[in-house]
């Protein structure tokens, strides 16, 4: 239980932003050459794939997209065990038919804030997306405020 309240606390932190978009499968390539490179190439590229990631409950993918400026994706300096949890329970809060990019401001030290509308089922939230720029010009979602997906989370 305490695991779980640290997993929620640390991935509450977010802030505001507007696009729209879908997880409805692609017939663009990915934009990146290598679709397992760490992070991805832009900052709404960031938010895009690990919603995509989400949808296919694609552990790794979203290990390698959520990270920090400093240290890049989360899979490189978290622990397994730790970094699973944390993602599984993500994935549950993250579950989507269609998501939504309403808004995108830049902020402080070259990140980005995301609005993001979240729709499953009959259920609809709104969440705040951070990007940052990370190691070798990659971007990586750094937070975003899974206090507001409450109403995914805990749905059957």
């Amino acid at each position: 239980m305490r695991k779980l309240a640290i997993v929620f606390l640390l991935v509450m932190v977010g802030c505001k932003r507007q696009v729209r978009g879908t997880t409805a499968p692609s017939t663009q390539p990915a934009t990146s050459a290598n679709a397992n490179a760490p992070g991805a190439a832009t900052h709404r590229d960031a938010v895009t794939r690990f919603f995509q990631a989400a949808k296919i409950q694609d552990v790794q993918a979203m290990a390698n997209v959520w990270g920090t400026a400093d240290r890049g994706p989360a899979r490189s300096f978290m622990e397994p065990a730790e970094l699973e949890m944390r993602v599984i329970y993500m994935m549950k809060c993250l579950r989507h038919d269609t998501f939504s990019i309403f808004t995108e401001t830049p902020a402080v030290g070259d990140k980005r804030i995301f609005a993001v509308q979240v729709k499953y089922k009959n259920l609809t939230a709104m969440s705040d997306f951070t990007t940052t720029r990370g190691p070798d010009n990659r971007y990586y979602l750094e937070l975003f405020d899974l206090e507001k997906l409450n109403v995914i989370c805990s749905a059957s």
